[in-house]
């Protein structure tokens, strides 16, 4: 009778799923002064994960579920770290964490809550505005200068407003979130980590346009701010892009050149090919430091679909830095090699993606 308990309690609106990303490319990387560099890179094309979802309709519109997803280096079969208090001191290393995504949900005819770890309102137009999908692999620049919440926050609550989910909204939308650092003891630092952000925008037919803002509590850095303004608009299967953005801090920085803020502007697009699709994107990134610095990144690629789940694909991109900024190629866990100041970087990714 124990071991039977729980299906008694199985409803017919309820569902489970299990999904994810396998994505693995060959990929040689240069930075000027530093060399090359040739290695086996996860997620070239998307990010390689795996996830749990679950969901109950409990009728007259409302539903409950879950989702977990843990972030997956595949050239290695290792997980990837997390973070509980967004801050650089929650930085948490182990095998399989739910980094990307672990919250539970309410919603119904007012929208949505969310209570737990999420991406914030200011991760998801440099996400849908961006042809490579917010850098992963070797695509844009936009992410730089961001801080522990520039993508994802821990212990957060999130609202997601009726006809929005994720990033796929209809309407006019809103998104809401607030997230706690956690800390305790003096006043000094108490607040650090704590995060407050949100995203408006309108989802048309076609075309969609959003705007959003969201701050991370640091007393040393005098908090850290994200804010951008994206649009893309759809014609015969093509789509344009585009995306303005500040990344910004109260205090400048000593890692950062004294520079307290730093500045993006990037038009990309995708063209259709029938069941292919070329992505492209020009990102021009502008740093206040001592020497003015900028860099501009070029990169272009090729998608090639071999079914609804399977898809081989190919990125070349091109920096150039100029003042004291050594952005490489690819800033992710693989990057490439840092170039001296003012250099270039190059390189490729090939790899393979299959989605299940």
């Amino acid at each position: 009778m124990v071991a039977s308990a729980p299906a008694a309690f199985a409803q017919a609106g309820a569902s489970v799923q299990v999904y994810g990303v396998a994505d693995m490319a060959i990929s040689s990387y240069r930075g000027e002064g530093a060399g090359s560099r040739q290695m086996l890179t996860s997620s070239g094309n998307q990010a390689s994960r795996v996830g749990f979802r679950g969901k109950e309709n409990f009728g007259n519109g409302m539903v409950a579920g879950f989702d977990l997803e843990a972030g997956l280096n595949t050239d290695a079969g290792s997980g990837q770290p997390t973070n509980t208090n967004n801050q650089p001191s929650g930085h948490a290393v182990g095998g399989i964490t739910f980094n990307r995504k672990s919250f539970v949900y309410l919603g119904g005819p007012l929208g949505t809550v969310r209570l737990g770890r999420d991406y914030t309102p200011g991760f998801w137009n440099l996400f849908v505005y961006d042809p490579f999908r917010n850098g992963v692999g070797i695509g844009g620049l936009t992410t730089y200068g961001t801080t522990s919440t520039g993508f994802r926050s821990s212990n957060g609550v999130g609202y997601f407003s009726p006809g929005c989910t994720d990033f796929r909204c209809n309407g006019f939308f809103f998104q809401a979130t607030v997230a706690f650092g956690e800390n305790q003891g003096a006043e000094t630092g108490r607040k650090d980590g704590t995060y407050t952000g949100w995203r408006a925008g309108y989802g048309g037919d076609g075309w969609d346009i959003a705007v959003a803002d969201g701050t991370t509590r640091s007393d040393k850095a005098g908090d850290y701010v994200q804010r951008n303004i994206g649009g893309s608009y759809v014609w015969q299967s093509h789509r344009l892009m585009l995306l303005l953005g500040e990344h910004k801090t109260g205090n400048r920085l000593a890692a950062m050149n004294e520079a307290d803020s730093m500045r993006f502007a990037q038009i990309g697009g995708w063209i259709s090919l029938g069941k292919d699709y070329i992505p492209v994107s020009f990102t021009y990134l502008k740093r206040n430091d001592t020497a003015d610095s900028r860099a501009r990144k070029l990169s272009v690629g090729y998608v090639h679909t071999l079914s609804k789940r399977t898809a081989l694909y190919g990125t070349y991109s091109y920096v150039s830095n100029g003042g004291l900024l050594r952005i490489p190629v690819s800033s992710g866990a693989e990057q490439g090699p840092l170039p001296i100041a003012g250099g270039k970087a190059s390189g490729f990714d090939l790899g393979i993606r299959h989605n299940f």
